[in-house]
């Protein structure tokens, strides 16, 4: 007896319906009690995340600690004054000197705060893009000042620029 000439799409069929059902089964399987499809996260996260030790501790963790009350003729606040008000306004301190974590532990400084002597952290705001407005400050070679200096991409932003006072 030959099988029918159909035979193939009904294989298929049964297929595709249980590779359907196998996936429904799943998704409502392995979907959290908690999950909340319309803000996209398991409610009961919020509560685990507490009981993690903090990683990012924001600016008040640094201007507001007596770490940085002793950091010479410029103290802390008044760099970080500096920052808040000009072109760096939107960024926090850990943006650049990286998590809080990384640097203070149980209220000790186990390691001294990043700072890259590489272009990486400034290049990646300002390298030149396609798409990014021109009234936000874009590194260029053929800058008139960068050509007089000799500076490339691969120059260190920081030897003229002071990130906390970028003009």
């Amino acid at each position: 007896m030959n099988p029918s000439p159909r035979a193939h799409i009904y294989r298929l069929i049964v297929l595709m319906v249980l590779a359907l059902v196998g996936f429904i089964a799943v998704k409502t399987l392995a979907v959290p009690e908690s999950w909340d499809s319309e803000r996209w996260f398991r409610g009961d996260a919020a509560e685990e995340l507490k009981h993690l030790p903090m990683r990012i501790g924001g600016n008040e963790s640094c201007t507001g600690s007596a770490c940085h009350d002793d950091d010479g003729p410029r103290n802390h606040q008044d760099r970080y004054d500096s920052i808040s008000g000009g072109s760096h306004q939107g960024l926090a301190c850990e943006n650049c000197h990286g998590p809080l974590s990384d640097h203070v532990k149980d209220g000790r400084t186990v390691a001294q705060a990043r700072m890259n002597s590489n272009n990486d952290l400034c290049l990646g705001c300002h390298q030149r893009l396609v798409g990014r407005p021109e009234q936000f400050a874009q590194f260029s070679e053929t800058l008139l000042y960068h050509q007089l200096l000799n500076v490339t991409i691969i120059s260190p932003c920081r030897a003229c620029h002071d990130p906390h006072e970028p003009n």
